[in-house]
């Protein structure tokens, strides 16, 4: 660590291209190891891909050519071929064990760790059990059942362990010569950029640097190198040029600007003069001596502020006295307006509570005129429905009156058939009495009958006297009824007239409550308005006051200025 905070400081200290051939030389390493741990991966993962199917290819053919001499217990053909096996996989093939169908192990070639042996037993047994090739996590246990015969039976079992640590190795040890090769190859480049970079980047800026410590010790007649390139140090080349000129042109400048210093010293010293006589109230005071060209505008602006100035403070003597009489006569008239506005207001704040009184009065007359309208409203439609069932009961009677005439016709027709009923009865009796004693019965009957038949015609008389003076009072009934709706129909008009005449009272009542509520409004205003200008008048007599002392005070401080006494008498009687 104490190595690594001693070596910044000494490449942050370093050239421009020290500092750029050690970024190039970083780059290319940190691209060249991230590539090389790439490929590294890519190299591995590849190799143990091809390791992982050379096993499989090579478990399942060893698998397809032993299951007949495990089948037949030919144990010698089985470890021949496990043998040829073992030195077909070479250096990737640790082990290489057999199992029969019950699961025990027949036969084994290769060595390896107990650990191995007992994954390959399992796998076997899994092989047995699903009757397909099984493989551990990392594909490189494998196991697979030995079949025989057409119907294909599993006979067994082989399980192989493989390693692709040899191949690994080797790929390893490519790698590593690959590396080597490349690293030369990385410093060759690396001392070409580095001439390069020297050639073309740490002399130009050497000869740069030159000119500029030149430039730095004001040696403004050097030339600048390299103005004519059009790359970056071109550039910087002729912003230095630039800079040069700039400061050649800057020293002619503090040159002209020195002279223009002393010049500006001696006028400020005597305008510090003469503006020290005005602080002290001298008026008269003048710069005699001119000022050089550049200033001389300055000086006769001075003299012209002086003598305005010189003015306008005799104006202001002269004028002092009749500011302080005037403020005076303000601050009396501001008193007289101040109370007669106070009265006003008083005057104004009662008509505003009279109006508003009235204006309650006109509000609650308004609205009892509201309540009779509505009283009267509900009177007319009283009215109209009084009328209305009036000409119901109209309607009823003569109704009434043509049933009444209706039922006298039906008793003219039962009246007539009694007589007839009466005629057949004595027809009918002189028939029996000319009949003798063979109508005796009949006689009978026809007695009756026409006793039945004057009894029907005796009711039906009377039915008819009592409908008759039932029809009589129905229209007595009708013509007082009418003469009911008739009244009816004159109060509802006349209510209703009433009712017009009371909806304009109302109305009336109503807009004279809207105008004297604007009344009241305007007076209110008005009153407000009043108050506001009393706070006004009151604040313009304190104004008055306030410019009666301040003519005073005015006229205390203009005695201080000191000016010609001619042009003071002059200005008075020129305000007078």
């Amino acid at each position: 660590m104490s190595r690594h905070a001693f070596r910044l400081p000494d490449l942050a200290a370093a050239s421009i291209f020290v500092k750029c051939a050690a970024l190039t030389a970083a780059t290319t390493m940190i691209v060249a190891v991230a590539m090389s741990l790439f490929f590294s991966r890519a190299a591995d993962e590849l190799t143990r891909d091809a390791v992982r199917d050379i096993a499989l290819e090579m478990t399942e053919g060893l698998a397809s050519h032993i299951g007949g001499p495990v089948q037949f217990d030919k144990l010698d053909q089985v470890e021949a071929e496990l043998a040829r096996y073992m030195e077909r996989g070479g250096q990737d093939l640790d082990r290489i064990q057999v199992f029969d169908a019950s699961g025990e192990r027949l036969s084994g070639v290769g060595e390896t760790d107990p650990g191995v042996t007992q994954s390959l037993a399992r796998l076997a047994e899994r092989a047995l059990t699903e009757g397909e090739t099984v493989l551990s996590g990392d594909g490189f246990l494998i196991a697979a059942p030995l079949r025989f015969g057409a119907s294909e039976a599993v006979v067994g079992s082989i399980a192989a362990a493989w390693s692709p640590e040899a191949d690994l190795a080797e790929v390893a040890s490519a790698r590593l010569r690959t590396m080597l090769i490349v690293g030369a190859l990385f410093l060759l480049l690396l001392g070409a950029v580095t001439v390069l970079l020297r050639r073309l980047l740490a002399r130009p800026l050497e000869d740069l640097g030159g000119a500029m410590v030149a430039i730095a010790g004001g040696d403004y007649d050097v030339t600048v190198p390299r103005c004519e390139t059009r790359d970056e140090i071109g550039a910087i080349a002729r912003d230095l040029e630039t800079l040069r000129t700039q400061l050649i042109d800057s020293r002619t400048a503090e040159s002209a600007r020195e002279a223009a210093r002393v010049s500006q010293a001696d006028v400020v010293s005597r305008l510090r003069q003469a503006l020290e006589a005005l602080a002290k109230g001298d008026l008269t005071h003048r710069i005699a001596q001119d000022f050089s060209e550049d200033y001389e505008g300055l000086r006769r602006d001075y003299h012209s502020a002086i003598d305005r100035l010189h003015e306008t403070i005799g104006l202001v003597q002269a004028n002092s006295s009749n500011i302080r009489n005037g403020a005076e006569d303000i601050a009396r008239a501001s008193d007289d307006l101040s109370r007669r506005t106070e009265s006003q207001a008083a005057t104004l704040e009662e008509t505003a509570a009279a109006t508003d009184e009235l204006t309650q009065s006109v509000n609650s007359a308004a609205q009892g005129a509201k309540e009779v309208e509505g009283i009267v409203t509900s009177a007319k439609s009283h009215a109209e429905e009084s009328g209305a069932v009036v000409q119901s009961a109209v309607n009823a009677m003569t109704e009434i009156e043509k049933s009444s005439d209706q039922i006298g016709q039906i008793i003219g027709v039962i009246d007539d058939i009694a007589f007839q009923t009466n005629l057949l009865a004595l027809n009918a009796g002189v028939e029996a009495a000319r009949a003798g004693e063979a109508g005796k019965g009949f006689a009978v009957v026809a007695s009756e009958v026409r006793a039945l038949a004057q009894r029907s015609s005796e009711a039906a008389r009377e039915i008819k006297d009592l409908i008759s003076g039932s029809s009589h009072q129905v229209e007595q009934g009708v013509a007082l009824v009418g003469r009911a709706g008739e009244a009816l129909t004159s109060i509802v008009e006349r209510v209703t007239h009433i009712s017009e005449l009371v909806t304009n009272i109302a109305r009336g009542t109503v807009e004279q409550a809207q105008g004297l509520s604007e009344i009241n409004t305007g007076v209110t205003n008005l009153d407000q308005v009043t108050q506001q200008n009393a706070a006004m008048v009151e604040q313009s007599t304190a104004a008055a006051h306030s410019l009666k002392a301040d003519a005073v005070k005015l006229t205390e401080l203009v005695q201080h200025f000191r000016i010609d006494e001619g042009v003071v008498s002059d200005q008075r009687r020129t305000a007078a």
